[in-house]
């Protein structure tokens, strides 16, 4: 009877005769992903015993190495077909969730008691929204492969979302201090979210050339614009004085860079520099970087701006999407009620 032959990748050692270097067994799986294993290896103290352990770990790799199924290539097959569709964040985003259900799956076709198996498990260990990405996803997926009635049965879960919140006066003034003696970039950063609601990811990405300094605005170009439309914020008046010093650099400089002012600075560079700052500060993580956008909306709010104005600069689409964002931050239109309200 003819058995069907295991396709297994190639297992390489790396043992240095300097032993002072680590040793360790990296192979690239049928999937495409690069692996390196240590595996103990380096308990060892003389190079014959490094590589007798090797050899006994590379044959318990092949043994149990378990080869990814086909509906697997044709999930990654998916991903990577529809790449060039998505932006980066959102194709690593979906690639990543494809790679973790994979990851669990360990190589078994999928059945539709797998499926509930996996969510259900995900469900106790996950927020409500982050199933429900997980949901949406792989449904899409199977979808496009014709198999849609593994999904059968399985829903998505009510999930509230809980914005970030945003920053009172008095921790306004510890950040601002904060940071302007230890970073005073990162503190540029967080204006730009405050007065022009800038999401970070398109922040990275804006150049001294897209700031309009005579009409006082910026061009949020349609290629790093989360809604790819080309849009204008105003930079408020409060804001002007820190932006002067921009006037003296090229247009084709990114404002916020490394070492080379043509090149941007990574994307998660504002987010893990400012996680570190409010660490410092004590802030828990219901406090982001994000989180200068809702403050910026309540403050322009309580100045007495209005919701048609701040569509604008927020770059929503609609008033009645405003007024939900504003009233999911706890901002509400009873000022006038509060002082008025009679006594009894």
């Amino acid at each position: 009877m003819l058995t069907e032959k295991k396709i297994l990748p190639v297992f390489n050692v790396f043992i240095s005769e300097d032993l002072t270097k680590e040793a360790f067994i990296h192979w690239t799986d049928l999937d495409g992903k690069r692996r390196r294993i240590k595996g103990g290896l380096n308990r060892f103290r003389t190079l014959e015993e490094r590589r007798a352990a090797a050899a006994i770990l590379v044959a318990k790799l092949q043994a149990e190495y378990v080869p990814p199924s086909s509906v697997a290539d044709k999930m990654l097959g998916w991903v990577e077909l529809n790449k060039g569709t998505w932006r980066i964040k959102s194709y690593r985003s979906i690639r990543s969730i494809i790679s973790v259900f994979l990851e669990w799956l360990k190589g078994r076709e999928p059945t539709p008691t797998l499926m509930r198996d996996y969510f259900a498990e995900f469900a106790n260990t996950h927020h409500a929204k982050s199933h429900n990405e997980h949901l949406h996803i792989i449904k899409r997926v199977f979808k496009y492969l014709e198999m849609p009635e593994l999904m059968q049965g399985l829903e998505t879960r009510k999930a509230i979302s809980t914005p970030a919140k945003y920053f009172q006066t008095y921790q306004i003034a510890r950040i601002k201090k904060h940071l302007l003696e230890v970073d005073p970039t990162l503190w540029m950063t967080c204006q730009f979210i405050y007065y022009c609601f800038i999401r970070p990811g398109e922040l990275r990405l804006v150049k001294v050339g897209d700031i309009h300094f005579d009409e006082w605005k910026i061009c949020v170009r349609a290629n790093i614009s989360k809604n790819k439309k080309e849009q204008y914020v105003t930079i408020p008046i409060a804001f002007r004085p820190s932006l002067e010093s921009l006037k003296f650099r090229s247009p084709r400089e990114f404002i916020f860079f490394t070492d080379d002012c043509t090149k941007p600075v990574a994307i998660n560079h504002f987010l893990r520099k400012f996680r570190r700052a409010l660490t410092t500060l004590g802030f828990g993580n219901e406090y982001q970087l994000y989180s200068w956008k809702h403050t910026g909306a309540v403050s322009a709010v309580r100045a007495g701006a209005s919701l048609k104005e701040l569509q604008i600069q927020l770059r929503h689409h609609s008033l009645e999407e405003v007024d939900k964002y504003i009233r999911q931050l706890g901002v509400n239109d009873l000022q006038d009620l509060e002082g008025r309200f009679p006594g009894i």
